[in-house]
């Protein structure tokens, strides 16, 4: 009879705290790839088990290295700098990710560019009507610098002022947004709506004034390629991977300069339907399977390599 191994084999390991994950990995990862036959490891969290096969690194930004966690800024890099040591191939999804890992991780670091990926919707119908609402996706996190977006709109005149709507987890801000909106007197202006389903935002995105991701730091910036895919203004700090996300397709501001955000957002109102193609093909460039054909490539290159 002839054995054929499982194609996966559920492992109980804990999300966090980080130790927990790494106990569970030591005990629970080598077992687990012996059965399975496996000859690559991808692995996207910090830090990279030791095992007996190459592994693949995934790393989507290296922000607690920079200083953006509570993890401390000297054991982060210590362990980044481990890890990539170990890792037999290192994936980015972007060329501001991998200059950060290549700075931090010098020993011989060369990261792979692999580009997260979108499905292209159908064409968008317009915009809600009257001052519509601005659209934003991710965590409630100090690093989404959404302060900014709160200035820029108590600097416009309530007649001309869109809202501003919240998707995605509360990590820490949703309470200070909402007080900083009130003493800025556009708390009416703010709707935080917690975590939806997939189609649920879509629809948001699909009809938005403009989408804004004004976030400091971002590994890649997935949330300003959606708004590009629905065609829609999309408002991005001039920060991390942004810029390099939406290229000339989007609208790059500093991420600090409310009035300049306030004037960005105000000339959405008059936005042309003809600047929606030209969006949709710059997040055409970023679409999943040629990002799945080019991590096939990455693992098949460190296959059978033995052990790392």
């Amino acid at each position: 009879m002839i054995h054929r191994p499982p194609h996966d084999l559920p492992l109980n390991v804990p999300a966090g705290p980080t130790w927990r994950r790494v106990r569970a990995e030591r005990r629970l990862l080598p077992p687990a790839l012996r059965a399975l036959r496996a000859n690559v490891l991808d692995h996207g969290f910090l830090p990279l088990p030791r095992t007996a096969i190459p592994a693949c690194l995934l790393l989507h930004d290296v922000r607690a290295a920079d200083g953006q966690t509570r993890w401390p800024r000297w054991f982060a890099r210590w362990h980044l700098r481990s890890s990539c040591a170990r890792a037999a191939a290192i994936v980015v999804p972007s060329d501001f990710t991998a200059g950060r890992v290549r700075a931090l991780a010098p020993d011989g670091a060369v990261p792979t560019v692999v580009g997260n990926g979108i499905e292209l919707p159908e064409p968008a119908p317009p915009a809600a009507p009257g001052n519509g609402y601005l659209l934003h996706t991710g965590h409630l996190e100090p690093r989404k610098n959404l302060d900014v977006v709160l200035h820029a709109l108590a600097l416009l005149p309530p007649e001309r002022r869109p809202d501003l709507v919240l998707v995605g987890r509360d990590a820490g801000s949703a309470r200070h947004l909402q007080q900083l909106a009130a003493r800025l007197g556009i708390a009416r202006s703010l709707h935080v709506r917690g975590v939806l389903a997939d189609a649920e935002v879509a629809a948001l995105c699909a009809t938005a004034r403009a989408v804004v991701v004004p976030s400091t730091y971002e590994g890649f910036g997935l949330a300003a390629l959606e708004g590009l895919a629905c065609g829609r203004p999309t408002l991005v700090a001039a920060a991390g991977a942004l810029p390099d996300v939406v290229g000339d397709a989007g609208t790059c501001l500093p991420p600090h300069d409310a009035a300049a955000w306030a004037r960005a957002i105000d000339a959405t109102a008059t936005d042309a339907a003809t600047a929606a193609p030209a969006r949709r093909q710059r997040a055409a460039h970023f679409t999943w399977p040629p990002a799945s054909r080019r991590l096939l490539e990455v693992w098949r290159s460190i296959a059978n390599r033995g052990n790392c």
